[in-house]
């Protein structure tokens, strides 16, 4: 099957205009989108496109000839292709400074919503208002010339963005600071890695101060010390009142930097509203999916921060003792040790806990209780222990991940991959995911 095109146009006038104007007052709407649909023309056949287009142009020309020679029919269209709609009758608004989330499975229009805003698609139906300036880091592969340098890309994105060359070289050390591509600045940019590539976008589309910045997972190429680095100016672009649209499949960044997420599906909107609500509502509809069951698969591994990393994790009983196997109702602990990497600022825990076949159950940061760990030196080591207590969780296998963040959950400290936990069993039968308390009474009977 052959990629799709555009079908015919049908926007309104004036429909995909970007209004430019000063920076806009709080609460204001920065972007107004109304029954917005995108719809493209499937050939499965190569042979097809070229039919279609004869077709359409036989179709062209009878209508001339019949207005012409007022013949009783002109010649009928057939169809090669298929209609297939990318997005269909979105509508939301977007205020100054707001962080708005996208989330959804794949297909489901997340990217095509995207550029239409971006305005590197046009919509088949509906209508798009911006007001600013736009910063977009859409997939990977778009919006710098291959053969220019970085250097010469960072002065074209500037140029089209609507700054002076002067504001573009005035900006350019902070740009090549942020980014850290070194000497690749002044080479071609089809040799970049993706990494270097992610890097040098997105530092020269927060740099250059946008109005409304839109970014189509593009951070998911890189590692996180550099997606540490982003989220912090994320943080800052958007208390200086930059709107951010935001796509990610990573529901714990959506939930920690967006006021608002959208759930696309099918190219509809499914819900938008509370982030946490949202996206636990997602994640409930993917529970099905293989991909996830797979992801609770593995040993104790965890990913690079730079920051910090968990050199010791131990599940142990009441006693302090190793333990893996558990009976409902028991205490589990988990014992942890930090190590710093670099200097840490107060850091909160957080813990996952999943059934073997993927279910995510629990997600709790030791700051819901109150407890975060004071700042330590690079070197030194946080320890600290959470227990479930009395655990009320069904009987079956469970698995684990545990994560450390500043306080404000902006930055990630470590972070592991799901590992195997331990294992619950009862004496008795049981149904569903808990095994909740519950008082019972026998209020007696009546006799009638």
């Amino acid at each position: 099957m052959e990629s799709g095109e555009d079908t015919e146009k049908v926007v309104p006038a004036g429909a995909q205009q970007l209004h430019l104007q000063s920076r806009p007052s709080d609460q204001q709407v920065i972007i107004d989108v109304q029954a917005l649909s995108k719809s493209y023309h499937i050939y499965e056949r190569a042979q097809d496109r070229l039919k279609q287009a004869l077709v359409s142009r036989l179709v062209t020309l009878g209508s001339q000839l019949t207005g012409i020679f007022r013949l009783a029919d002109a010649p009928r269209s057939r169809v090669y292709y298929r209609e297939f709609q990318a997005l269909k009758e979105v509508s939301l608004q977007v205020r100054r400074g707001e962080t708005l989330g996208i989330i959804g499975r794949n297909g489901a229009g997340k990217s095509t919503l995207l550029q239409l805003l971006a305005g590197t698609l046009t919509p088949t139906v509906g209508r798009v208002d911006i007001r600013g300036r736009v910063a977009a880091l859409l997939e990977l592969g778009t919006g710098f010339n291959p053969e220019f340098t970085g250097r010469e890309n960072v002065v074209m994105s500037g140029l089209l963005l609507g700054l002076h060359r002067a504001e573009i070289e005035a900006r350019f050390d902070e740009i090549a600071a942020f980014a850290d591509i070194g000497a690749f600045i002044d080479q071609p940019v089809r040799v970049y890695s993706s990494g270097m590539y992610v890097r040098l976008a997105f530092a020269v589309a927060t740099v250059l101060d946008p109005d409304v910045l839109i970014i189509d997972e593009a951070l998911s190429v890189g590692d996180l010390p550099f997606r540490n680095k982003c989220m912090a100016r994320i943080r800052r672009l958007s208390d200086a009142g930059t709107t951010i649209l935001f796509v990610s499949h990573d529901l714990s960044s959506i939930q920690i930097i967006c006021d608002r997420v959208v759930w696309l599906d099918e190219g509809r909107i499914r819900e938008i509203g509370d982030p946490i609500q949202v996206c636990r509502d997602y994640y409930v509809s993917t529970l099905s999916s293989p991909e996830i069951a797979a992801q609770s698969l593995g040993v104790i591994t965890q990913q690079y921060t730079g920051l910090g990393e968990f050199d010791d994790v131990r599940v142990v009983d009441g006693s302090a003792n190793p333990a893996s196997e558990f009976n409902v109702g028991d205490d589990v602990a988990i014992d942890f040790s930090l190590r710093a990497q670099e200097d840490l600022g107060p850091t909160v825990v957080a813990v996952s806990v999943y059934r073997s076949d993927g279910d995510w159950l629990l997600g709790q940061t030791s700051r819901d209780a109150g407890i975060t760990w004071p700042g330590c030196a690079k070197g030194e080591r946080l320890r600290g222990r959470l227990t479930l207590t009395q655990t009320c969780l069904a009987p079956g296998d469970y698995r684990i991940a545990l994560a450390a963040y500043s306080a404000e959950l902006s930055l990630c400290h470590a972070l592991t991959d799901v590992f195997k936990g331990f294992s619950l069993r009862a004496g008795y039968p049981t149904w569903g995911k808990f095994v909740h308390p519950v008082r019972w009474e026998n209020l007696g009977s009546n006799g009638s």
